[in-house]
């Protein structure tokens, strides 16, 4: 029977006559709803460059519960999300002090701070989701932003200089509330620092505090001597808060070129990176591989490398570990894990990255005996479970350091670096045995020399 045949009693109905259930029309209707909705949050976001000022996403509240503390305010609420807490009012007081201290010192008054705010506060409340403001008009969310600016910027101006007795607050107290500065919940729109510090009598003194203020509070650390001046740039780049630039000065400044030797780029040649791919080595076994690790020269994140010679080199930025490395370490995390924040990852790969290196407390040692880590937070075995717990769960760019991974997979995959470690291991490990190894090759070559001058038809070439 041809295509066009029909069977006895059969009916057919045109597709669009059929009439669709209840659940489908439903469904479709909601399919259409979060299209449009998915197309106005691409046109917006292509609009809005910076990433909204919002919570820490579910996802990491999920599995970091035993550290929530470390994103919340321990002392002062700043911005919308946190304000009206009773245990945040005795702040309150304060940074309405501070706020007038600001005014004062800068021979102007409330009303034409707040008034500059004011003049900008649609494009401000742009920086939050709707909903976390939807409690405040446009006057009380602009005269929030003007006292917690002002406090702000007068804070850190005269914390810096240590000039306690200006603030009226205990030194202790002023480091916990500085930390405050630092949570992705706690942020100020930046631009309302910028409009109280062009407010100024003198604009660069208050940038100027800012800029030292940000470079004081990097989780890594290089000498006074070769510390990279601030730029012009640094301070005109536009920023999302505070956060978002302690962040990009994680991840500027010189990187280091370092390649290997021609001796270890054979070497290298002759590993294999495919085989335990999956798995990374800790300081104390790359040691015993022949990898020396040790602090680079600059505070950039991603300034990790790798170079061969007959011996392996890992090179990192020297990092601070304190009280403060977990919250800081972990809103920095929580901003890059921000859905609207288009980034590389740069400091989970980083973070990831150590906790590599790190599984006991004999690899912490290591890292401190090489100046590769400053260890304030007390014993090594304290920060040795710090990192193992703080970059569980997290999911790394990949590619970050693949190149580092790869050559140092090469190197200890090679049995003839595998021998040399060994070799130099057992000959080096202490002066003595270096001396003793000196002085068995200074006797052989002395016994070749005598036994070449004895030789009876010995001839002087010259």
């Amino acid at each position: 029977m041809s295509s066009n045949e029909r069977h006895p009693g059969e009916v057919r109905v045109p597709i669009h006559e059929i009439e669709h259930s209840a659940f489908i029309r439903d469904e479709r209707t909601k399919l259409k709803s979060a299209l449009r909705e998915a197309q106005k949050q691409e046109s917006d976001s292509s609009q809005r460059a910076k990433p909204l000022i919002q919570r820490v996403p579910p996802v990491l509240i999920g599995i970091k519960e035993d550290f929530k503390k470390y994103f919340e305010p321990r002392l002062v609420a700043l911005g919308p999300l946190h304000h009206g807490k009773p245990q945040f009012e005795r702040a309150e007081h304060t940074k309405r002090k501070l706020a007038g201290l600001f005014a004062n010192e800068n021979e102007t008054t409330d009303e034409v701070l707040f008034n500059k705010i004011m003049a900008e506060i649609k494009d401000l409340k742009q920086c939050y989701n709707p909903e976390d403001i939807k409690d405040y008009d446009d006057e009380k969310l602009a005269w929030m932003f003007f006292v917690d600016g002002c406090a702000v910027l007068f804070a850190v101006h005269y914390g810096l200089q240590g000039d306690f007795k200006k603030l009226n607050i205990k030194a202790d107290l002023l480091v916990f509330a500085q930390l405050d500065l630092f949570l992705l919940e706690n942020q100020l729109p930046y631009r309302v620092l910028n409009i109280l510090i062009g407010s100024t009598k003198d604009p660069q003194m208050w940038e100027q505090s800012i800029t030292k203020f940000v470079g004081n509070n990097l989780i890594t650390n290089i000498p006074d001597g070769k510390k990279s001046q601030h730029t012009d740039e640094e301070e005109k780049q536009e920023y999302t808060h505070l956060l978002e630039r302690l962040r990009t000065k994680h991840l500027t400044g010189k990187k280091e070129e370092s390649s290997s030797s021609m001796i270890g780029r054979l070497l290298l040649s002759c590993g294999d990176n495919r085989k335990h791919r999956k798995t990374f080595r800790s300081v104390k076994e790359l040691k015993e591989s022949g990898i020396g690790v040790g602090p680079s020269e600059t505070n950039n994140l991603k300034n990790i490398s790798f170079y061969c010679n007959f011996l392996g080199s890992l090179k990192m930025p020297r990092i601070l570990v304190d009280d403060s490395t977990a919250s800081k370490f972990l809103n920095l995390v929580a901003l890059e894990m921000c859905r609207d924040f288009e980034n590389d990852f740069a400091v989970t790969s980083y973070l990831y990255f150590l906790d590599s290196l790190i599984d006991t407390a004999e690899d912490v040692k290591e890292m401190r005996v090489t100046g590769m880590l400053h260890n304030y937070l007390g014993s090594d075995e304290e920060v040795a479970d710090l990192f193992n717990k703080l970059s569980r769960d997290l999911v790394p760019d990949q590619a970050m350091y693949k190149d580092v991974t790869d050559n140092i997979h090469k190197y200890c995959n090679n049995p003839w670096t595998t021998a040399m470690a060994q070799a130099y291991y057992t000959h080096f490990s202490s002066p003595w045995t270096f001396l003793g190894l000196l002085a068995a090759l200074l006797g052989l070559l002395f016994s070749a020399i005598q036994a070449y001058y004895a030789f009876p038809n010995h001839k002087r070439s010259d």
